[in-house]
């Protein structure tokens, strides 16, 4: 019910004209064709309108989260796996942020070892570059994601000190190093750390990718969230990205502000990044379907973000098209599937 009232919302919000009757016939023969009743085509409408292409083969938000997410991923495995402080024990072997401190259930940690509340601060103070520091357990859209400095005890953020900061957090919550990007990433805005996005399906044969996008932060915004007014732009199978790309606000751009094309971008190392993220899916075999948040560091090397596996952005298909591609009727039968 709540994702239909969002897009209700974003249809009114846009004026997006409704369907033609012969598209809304087609999107609900293709669902019930595959055991599906499509209740409504308020999806279907709203990424024809977005994008100016119709496919029968959208994934609604209301079928993808309670079929799609609900029957191929552990749903009571992700409350825990999801924390980000216990990706450093589960992902240890790949590229990661650098931890300053964690804080997990209220209890410090500092170098894998158990600290007082006062060595924590103490790390955090002897720190000479930026930091960032989220909540662990649900910072969704940029929520809370912050980067700051610190100075004599003292974080250019509302002029907290250390320990002000730490008490807004309360608990579970990381600080981390922030990661300097890659030249080409940065170049599409300076002012947030700007990341992939890449959904992979789990397979007896394989992972295999089934969307990818690089999510392009708005100028002075330090996050990349495409809800947060950001730029979505898709890349192909060899890294380069897609010659027009999207925001938000329902705009379709060839280039940044700073006049940046595009179409003329790729992405350093991609083989590199499908390689990581297969690896790191094969290692949470409880989530078929997964979308993994990766960065390029300044060796042009993928750094491992964070992964989604319940709240899953299906508005990739704005940049790519429908969610499922050639796995579309496989998925579906699987999510029709009882345990």
């Amino acid at each position: 019910m709540n994702t239909r009232k969002q897009v209700r919302e974003s249809l009114k919000k846009r004026k997006i004209p409704k369907l033609k009757q012969d598209q809304i016939k087609a999107a609900k023969a293709y669902y019930e064709a595959r055991g599906y009743k499509l209740r409504n085509t308020y999806w279907h409408r709203y990424y024809t309108g977005v994008t100016g292409v119709f496919h029968e083969d959208y994934v609604p938000l209301d079928i993808f989260r309670p079929y799609i997410g609900y029957k191929l991923n552990e749903k009571q495995q992700w409350p825990a796996l999801l924390d980000k402080n216990l990706t450093y024990n589960l992902f240890k072997e790949f590229n990661q942020p650098v931890r300053v401190v964690q804080n997990i259930n209220g209890f410090y940690y500092f170098e894998d070892k158990l600290v007082s509340e006062s060595i924590a601060l103490e790390a955090c103070n002897a720190a000479d570059k930026p930091l960032i520091i989220k909540p662990t357990l649900e910072s969704g859209k940029g929520k809370m994601v912050e980067i700051f400095e610190i100075n004599n005890n003292q974080t250019t953020l509302d002029g907290l000190s250390t320990l002000e900061l730490f008490k807004l957090y309360k608990k579970n919550f990381i600080v981390q190093e922030f990661v300097e990007q890659s030249k080409i990433l940065k170049s599409l805005n300076p002012s947030s750390l700007n990341t992939l996005r890449i959904m992979t399906y789990l397979r007896e044969d394989d992972v295999h990718i089934l969307s990818s996008a690089v999510r392009i932060g708005e100028p002075g915004s330090k996050t990349d969230n495409f809800s947060g007014g950001g730029i979505f732009c898709g890349v192909n199978e060899s890294g380069k990205l897609k010659a027009k790309a999207h925001t938000k606000s329902g705009d379709i751009i060839e280039k940044t502000v700073s006049g940046i094309f595009f179409g003329e971008q790729k992405i350093p190392n991609y083989d590199l990044v499908v390689k990581m993220v297969k690896s790191l899916h094969v290692k949470v075999p409880y989530f078929r379907i997964v979308s993994w948040d990766i960065g390029i560091d300044s060796d042009d090397l993928p750094i491992f973000i964070e992964y989604n596996t319940y709240y899953q952005g299906v508005e990739i298909q704005i940049p790519n098209g429908p969610l499922f591609g050639e796995f579309a009727d496989e998925i579906l039968a699987l999510g029709r599937q009882s345990h």
